[in-house]
């Protein structure tokens, strides 16, 4: 229910979930009320962005809010169409790297691995999220008894899928199904849930392994265990091909392993290099270790900085 004591702010979301994710951790570790708008751009906007700016919009009227966030290029025309008509009463933050200046908005945050600078730019190893204590909480009514009767240790595995850095070959795909293998071999009860992106053929290979273990199998289909997998498994082991995925895992934090896979991405490579070095993540190799890790919390940093500059 919204308060009319509190700022409120919007996200713009051109329906990415994931750029959506990131948006609504942001928003939702600061007191505001929360409205998601969807934009729909024009062909000529489509085709400019980021750059170009909207004439006007029957979506983005006054009443002003305090804020607005936004992720993915689609929605930075409107993000700025929204500082240049709010003249500037609106505090527009853009996360990742929007390939033009930054003093276009008010904050940006980046991930670490992209080259993007400036005296209003915030960079984090990981990306920001939705995990939080309170919606990892929350998970707990809602899936504890789904999760009561399976014998531990509990192991998340979150599969992702094909994508321009990743291919899924035969290989890799084989190489996903090996670490469910060798996870079951350990003892432990696979909590599995898979990606839209995630081939079909894999999934599939997937169902038969498990079929008569212990699991926990998601697709998609139903209420979503995300959260519930974050917060009840022991350890956490997933494919390489998501930041998302990964800063989430080491939001909660869990020891986190990844499955190998070679990126044609030279930024994703350092991405990952970056958190094996530092001790965040391990590559998996058979072995189920508990190791200590430290919680990377660029949600938090960022909500902070909001908190300061702008006053909330």
């Amino acid at each position: 229910m919204e308060n009319s004591l509190r700022h409120k702010c919007w996200i713009l979301s051109s329906g990415l979930t994931g750029s959506e994710n990131q948006c609504l951790g942001i928003a939702e570790r600061l007191d505001v009320d929360i409205e998601i708008i969807k934009i729909k751009p024009s062909i000529i906007l489509y085709l400019l962005s980021p750059w170009g700016t909207p004439v006007s919009s029957k979506t983005l009227l006054p009443p002003w809010p305090k804020l607005a966030i936004s992720a993915g290029r689609r929605t930075i025309p409107y993000l700025k169409y929204i500082k240049k008509k709010s003249q500037g009463k609106c505090k527009t933050v853009y996360l990742q790297d929007p390939k033009i200046n930054s003093e276009s908005f008010d904050i940006v945050w980046a991930p670490s691995h992209d080259k993007i600078t400036g005296p209003n730019v915030i960079k984090t190893v990981t990306s920001p999220s939705r995990v939080s204590k309170k919606n990892l909480e929350d998970s707990v009514s809602a899936w504890k008894e789904e999760f009561s009767g399976l014998p531990r240790p509990l192991i998340a595995i979150l599969v992702g899928g094909k994508s321009r850095a990743f291919v899924y070959n035969k290989k890799e795909c084989r190489n996903v199904l090996n670490a469910i293998e060798k996870v079951i071999d350990e003892g432990g009860t696979p909590l599995i849930t898979t990606s839209r992106r995630t081939p079909e053929r894999l999934s599939t290979q997937i169902k038969e392994i498990i079929k008569d273990k212990p699991h926990f199998y998601y697709d998609n289909l139903g209420k979503n265990p995300y959260f519930a997998f974050l917060r009840f498994s022991d350890v956490i082991v997933c494919t390489p091909d998501s930041a998302n995925m990964i800063s989430e895992a080491l939001s909660v934090p869990k020891p986190t392993y990844i499955i190998k896979m070679k990126t044609r991405s030279k930024r994703f490579k350092n991405f990952i290099e970056s958190l094996k070095n530092s001790g965040h993540i391990r590559e998996f190799e058979g072995k189920l270790d508990k190791f200590q890790c430290s919680q990377l919390n660029p949600t938090k940093e960022i909500a902070d900085l909001i908190n300061k500059e702008f006053s909330f």
